[in-house]
């Protein structure tokens, strides 16, 4: 009798394992919307109602843009216990050539893009060979980066601001889309987010792992819908930055190569345990080079895109600091440094949560010292989360 005791017990521990796992993902999920409602509910009443108008909200999210779009990338690395320290120099290199070429050489806009999407693909190659043919650390490799790319663009413009851009490139991070077809967009992505969770919830159902897909679903629906509604009314004034949308789009494309493809799954192995990847067949060195490859993508979008919206290049601040706060973004969205774990719309979130803590302190004139201080203690925090997290998880496997 004590066998199929037993048989039976193995079962239900295997399952109360996964529902411990589901439940604690959700958990995480659920408590970093919590605390950015809480933050942006102390601001509010702080600022007598200012930080949740229309116009600064619309202002927040053009000025936590510029770092969701260098999160996704520090995501994709830090998964594959890779880092990134060269983003913010890389960034500036790229504005210098857009804005060289734009302004001093009159290249047209799309030309000028074009290129910087080339220079971008070989910073991203050159570091991931370091990496992976000479084997040398990441975080070497692209601290020398973060040194040598700031070094380059300030020899190029001699420290010099090169501006104004055309009014084709200041478009796309100062256009906004009309309010109809932002509206009209909105409820698209919607839709076709509860249809894709509703297809995962039936696969998850046929495959056991899923009880209550109803339940499933509105909880996963709920914060989608909120931010859905939140969206449509901040829409209704001037429409959508087209700043917003580009973000949209890299983090959806982020989202799909890293979640529901073959690529990404071996991503996560490979983070999970670099040995064990090797040894079921995954090439660990070609997918982290690719990886890089993909970051120098990043480097191009978050260039150009920075260098729009301040309109030139200003070598010598430009993406200053861009890197820390990418980094700072995917650990607080649930990033593990021990690599294995992370998910793009974390890394936004938490990018908007430390954007948030920056314009509600400016709104009340808090020093900039203060504003540092605040943000390096919600960093340690995520941190310490993170990695009492792992020890549990530990414990109980």
């Amino acid at each position: 009798m004590s066998q199929p005791s037993q048989a039976i017990a193995a079962p239900a521990s295997a399952s109360s394992a996964i529902t411990r796992l589901l439940f604690s993902r959700s958990l995480r999920d659920s408590t970093l919307l919590l605390v950015l409602a809480g933050i942006w509910l102390f601001f509010y009443f702080a600022t007598d109602g200012t930080f949740l108008t229309q116009r600064n909200l619309i202002l927040l999210a053009l000025q936590t843009a510029i770092v969701g779009l260098a999160a996704i990338s520090a995501v994709m690395l830090i998964v594959t216990r890779n880092f990134d320290l060269s983003v913010g120099s890389a960034v500036a290199l790229v504005g210098v050539v857009v804005a060289l070429l734009t302004v001093k050489f009159n290249v047209d806009p799309i030309l000028a893009v074009l290129v910087c999407i080339g220079v971008g693909l070989l910073m991203g190659a050159w570091q991931g060979w370091w990496v992976t043919r000479m084997k040398v650390s990441s975080f070497i490799v692209t601290l020398a980066g973060m040194l040598y790319f700031r070094g380059i663009s300030m020899i190029a413009t001699n420290g010099a601001t090169v501006a104004p851009l055309p009014p084709a490139l200041k478009q796309i991070a100062t256009g906004f889309l009309p309010p109809d077809v932002s509206i009209a967009l909105i409820v698209t992505a919607f839709g076709l987010f509860a249809v894709l969770n509703g297809f995962e919830l039936r696969r998850g159902l046929a495959l056991g792992i899923v009880k209550n897909p109803k339940g499933e679903l509105v909880r996963a629906l709920l914060p989608a819908l909120a931010a859905a509604i939140a969206a449509i009314w901040l829409a209704s004034s001037k429409g959508v930055p087209y700043l917003i949308v580009l973000v949209a789009v890299c983090a959806i494309a982020a989202d799909v190569l890293m979640r529901r493809t073959r690529f990404g799954v071996q991503l996560y192995a490979i983070g999970g345990n670099p040995e064990a990847a090797r040894l079921s067949g995954i090439n660990v060195d070609r997918m982290i080079f690719i990886n890089f490859v993909i970051a120098g993508l990043g480097y191009a979008i978050t260039g150009v895109a920075l260098t729009a919206r301040v309109s030139g290049a200003i070598a010598g601040s430009a993406g200053l600091f861009l890197e820390l706060d990418a980094i700072a973004a995917a650990i607080i969205g649930g990033t593990s440094l021990s690599g294995g774990r992370g998910r793009v719309f974390g890394a936004l979130v938490g990018a908007l949560l430390m954007g948030s803590l920056n314009n509600g302190m400016s709104l009340m004139n808090v020093p900039t010292f203060y504003q540092d201080t605040a943000r390096g203690v919600v960093l340690l925090l995520a941190v310490a989360i993170d990695q009492l997290s792992r020890r549990r998880s530990t414990v109980v496997r």
